[in-house]
């Protein structure tokens, strides 16, 4: 009697693994609607200012944004004593539109490195 009922589940767990894991399945593609973003205007303005005597990093950047149109400015004092500055901006889907001038820094220095001997605070 137990055999009987023990064969009846194997089948019937037979087929009902068949009808999941068969090849029954029909792939049922999912929708998707697309849907653009829409922002507001974008207005933005910043700037910024670096000075620093003990590493004698000199930079700094100014942007400003209207809606499609970016125009900035960042500067930079080269190795060679030269201030490096590029003008740029963006139309719309323009791209980096980019200007960039150089011009020597009269009386420049470059830091000097400062060499620190090293003292161990342990003695042997």
């Amino acid at each position: 009697m137990y055999s009987k009922i023990i064969v009846v589940l194997a089948l019937v767990a037979a087929v009902s693994a068949q009808s999941h894991y068969g090849h029954q399945q029909h792939y049922q593609p999912q929708h998707y609607h697309h849907e653009e973003e829409h922002h507001g205007p974008v207005h933005y303005e910043y700037h910024y200012d670096v000075h620093d005597d003990h590493t004698g990093d000199v930079h700094g950047q100014k942007e400003a944004r209207k809606d499609d149109s970016t125009q900035g400015e960042y500067y930079l004092i080269d190795a060679d004593g030269h201030k490096r500055t590029v003008t740029y901006h963006v139309e719309g889907k323009s791209g980096f539109i980019a200007e960039v001038h150089r011009e020597p820094i009269k009386g420049y220095q470059a830091p000097q490195p400062q060499h620190h001997q090293y003292q161990s605070q342990y003695q042997h």
